[in-house]
């Protein structure tokens, strides 16, 4: 049998409007008696009907995240810390993903949270500012907080320091006697791929650097490695890759592994999120840390700041990256060959290898 209001009042001593007003998180019961009814729906168990409560205050204690697929790591981290915030701050979290940024599909997104009497809305997908403002104007009894929308955006976002980030790692690079570099962007649509891609070439035509070439990639490990995987098929010639994210680069290094570069010693690579794995690569990645845990966290209070704000500036928050440096890069040595030499030798090893079976 089911434990009811009746019950959590008899047993803490108080009515059942009590029961009701510390459920709902009222103000107007005092610390002792909140601390007696807690205990007694501690004590039997008692689990509050949210949908009886939500019909009774006419609206949700629900914050909504739109999100791209949280198998992604820095995904699911951004929405592990908007789930934990907004649990800190008395809400559940009503999860939708979307398998990209399809104007179509978001906004079916936020009508269905909307549908559940969400006010509050976290949205982690590649935005451009046209979307997001235009999602503010026809939602307006939403609040929304984005992550990745251009900095220009009139509306509220959180995001990392992309920008100086990225140059951090070609500044490191440079450090360690790098010339020539290869590329690998995230998806062209995600503003924190294009800014990192503008840090990287700032900084790399700044100090007179080649940029051999410039793949895009999805944010997974294989777009990284097949990138790998076309540049020295084309005996392209480079000592440096710049990953836009540390899965692809994952990638990277398992097809450099692959096709015999050494890695540092031949080509340095660096990454950019700093994931929980990538000091487990082989070898541990150099990389370009975010918190995506803060970002995530900062999204909801700074989202849930704002609504109670009466002027109309959008609140904008930019959270400070840093590099960690670790054995994916160094200081370039003169020993061994380059990735073109390298190629140039397996060329002739089958070329010999050949000739051997043809006089056998």
């Amino acid at each position: 049998m089911s434990v009811t209001f009746k019950d959590v009042a008899k047993l803490a001593g108080v009515s059942t409007q009590t029961v009701s007003r510390v459920t709902n998180g009222a103000d107007n019961v005092s610390p002792e008696t909140r601390d007696r009814v807690n205990q007694a729906i501690n004590a039997l168990g008692y689990i509050p009907n949210k949908g009886a409560q939500m019909l009774s205050r006419g609206k949700s204690k629900t914050l909504g995240i739109v999100s791209l697929d949280i198998a992604l790591h820095g995904v699911a981290l951004i929405v592990n810390g908007v789930r934990q915030q907004a649990y800190e701050k008395g809400y559940g979290a009503a999860l939708s993903i979307v398998e990209n940024n399809e104007f179509g599909r978001i906004k079916a997104a936020i009508r269905e949270l909307a549908s559940q009497q969400v006010d509050y809305i976290v949205v982690n997908v590649p935005l451009t500012q046209e979307m997001a403002e235009q999602l503010v104007e026809q939602f307006t009894a939403l609040n929304f907080m984005f992550i990745d929308v251009p900095e220009y955006s009139k509306v509220n976002y959180v995001c990392a320091e992309h920008t100086e980030g990225a140059k951090m790692a070609v500044q490191h690079l440079i450090a360690c006697q790098r010339e020539d570099f290869l590329l690998i962007t995230g998806p062209n649509a995600s503003t924190g791929s294009s800014l990192r891609r503008a840090g990287w070439c700032d900084e790399l035509t700044q100090n007179g650097k080649n940029i051999v070439a410039s793949y895009e990639g999805d944010w997974d490990a294989q777009s990284g490695y097949l990138a790998i995987r076309d540049a020295l098929a084309k005996k392209l010639t480079f000592d440096a890759v710049l990953v836009a994210n540390d899965q692809m680069a994952l990638g990277v290094l398992c097809a450099l592994s692959e096709l015999g570069v050494s890695v540092p010693d031949r080509v340095s690579v660096v990454g950019f999120d700093n994931i929980s794995d990538s000091a487990f690569f082989t070898p541990p990645l150099t990389t370009v840390e975010q918190d995506f845990l803060a970002l995530g966290q900062q999204a909801v209070k700074r989202l849930l700041d704002s609504a109670e704000q009466t002027g109309k500036t959008p609140c904008q928050l930019i959270l400070p990256t840093r590099l960690v440096t670790r054995a994916s890069s160094s200081v370039k040595t003169k020993q061994g060959d380059n990735a073109q030499e390298i190629l140039n030798h397996l060329d002739k090893a089958r070329a010999l290898l050949q000739s051997s079976l043809e006089r056998n």
